[in-house]
């Protein structure tokens, strides 16, 4: 098969007796010899199996486990190539969906491409051939985990983890009732969280704590009544910071956090710079989180509202401001899928807007927000077809896309982000 190009999902894309394939493992100018693995009516699934002429942007993948774990797609393809590809895939849906084009495109912004993710879950399950744990990801294509060694990918502080975790699990008599493993690293130190049908025995816990301790992680388990700490010595928090606004926000196991921690510093800064808020401003934080963009916004301005559908994470927002000695911060919880229009902080207006959405995008909140007419709104992206979306409706209301860069926050995947600047047309 002769690959003409790349889908959104990182696949080659060939015809084949008029048929579309898209070939997993195929790059672009490529001739290669594949497997037909799902053939339907109007396209066709396809596996490379053997690459007769390489593209000059092929490379040798950086893990043992690529093109068996379902985790990352694009580490056949050079770094500097898949950041391209993701600018050009979000470039193409802003206008093929929303009709968008940008007045400026700026330099994406990316990272290190390598043990870049301070968290990850994986799953935990028992093999019936012998009884030994199987801790990994899911397999590519399938539900069924991978037995992983290592993630180079994952935090270097997490590298020999599983490992280490399999080692610690295997003969345990309540091995079975253990069915997720999640590791979170803030700046100093992080969270190892055991998923379990059942409370562990104290004799489990016990053996669980060497191996906390020796990656530097604090124990917790998780049930159907929740979240408890476990580990033998005192709690301390966890942390993270953004060096350039001088702020330390906390969090607890299981929240919410941006995977990439320098991407994310070069993402608060640059979304500040773009919104550009002043003394006098009022602004407004949707989909806020912890307080990730809202406290540097609050650094700036006059007021920030926070506006976060999860009520623990709402109150958390609430405890990194005051830790932070930050008074000008206020923190709601509100459904931003469901009707706002009668909440107290709605009816007063705002001169900046910033929303960091769901992949599902923020479509029913935007169409409540236009009316504020803020001079700027700023979009964080995690879905560019939403985005186009979304910012249809925006231009719809006056305004235009004055600013664009995509965003490499998952490297060696088919992901991408972006913020997008929307300004309001006098």
């Amino acid at each position: 098969m002769d690959i003409e190009g790349l889908s959104h999902e990182g696949r080659g894309v060939a015809r084949l007796e008029g048929k579309t394939v898209f070939v997993t493992g195929a790059l672009p100018g490529e001739q290669v010899k594949a497997r037909i693995d799902n053939d339907r009516n109007r396209y066709a699934e396809a596996q490379t199996l053997e690459v007769l002429s390489a593209s000059p942007d092929r490379c040798d993948p950086g893990c043992q486990h690529y093109g068996q774990c379902g985790g990352c797609d694009l580490q056949h393809l050079r770094h500097d190539q898949q950041i391209r590809f993701k600018q050009d895939q979000a470039l193409d849906q802003l206008k093929r969906i929303g009709n968008l084009v940008p007045e400026q495109i700026e330099t994406p912004l990316v990272s290190q491409p390598w043990h870049y993710r301070r968290s990850a879950r994986v799953g935990i399950n028992q093999l019936q051939r012998n009884g030994e744990p199987l801790i990994g990801f899911r397999r590519r294509a399938s539900n069924k985990l991978l037995q992983i060694e290592q993630c180079n990918v994952l935090d270097v502080r997490a590298q020999d983890l599983f490992r280490g975790l399999r080692d610690t699990l295997r003969g345990l008599d309540d091995l079975k009732s253990i069915t997720h493993a999640q590791v979170q690293y803030g700046d100093s130190r992080g969270a190892l969280t055991l998923r379990t049908k059942k409370p562990l025995r104290a004799d489990t816990q016990a053996r669980l704590q060497p191996l906390a301790q020796q990656f530097d992680l604090q124990l917790y388990l998780e049930d159907a009544q929740g979240t408890q700490y476990a580990g033998k010595d005192a709690e301390q928090p966890l942390t993270y910071s953004l060096p350039a606004f001088k702020l330390e926000l906390g969090f607890a196991p299981g929240d919410f956090l941006q995977v990439n921690p320098d991407l994310n510093r070069q993402m608060v800064s640059r979304a500040i710079e773009w919104l550009d808020p002043q003394p006098q401003d009022r602004v407004l934080d949707l989909f806020c989180g912890l307080g990730n963009f809202t406290l540097p916004l609050a650094t700036r301005c006059g007021e920030v509202i926070g506006i976060e559908g999860s009520e623990a994470m709402a109150e958390r927002a609430t405890l990194n401001a005051k830790a932070n000695g930050i008074e000008n911060a206020t923190f709601f919880r509100n459904d931003l899928s469901q009707d706002f229009r009668h909440q107290k902080w709605y009816r007063t207006g705002f001169d900046l807007i910033l929303l960091d959405p769901p992949r599902t995008g923020a479509r029913e909140a935007i169409l409540q927000l236009i009316g504020y007419k803020a001079k700027r709104i700023l979009y964080v992206s995690c879905n560019p077809a939403m985005l186009a979306r979304d910012g249809a409706e925006l231009a719809q209301a006056g305004y235009r896309l004055s600013r664009f860069c995509a965003m490499d926050m998952f490297p060696h995947t088919a992901h991408v982000e972006a913020l997008a600047l929307f300004e309001l047309t006098p």
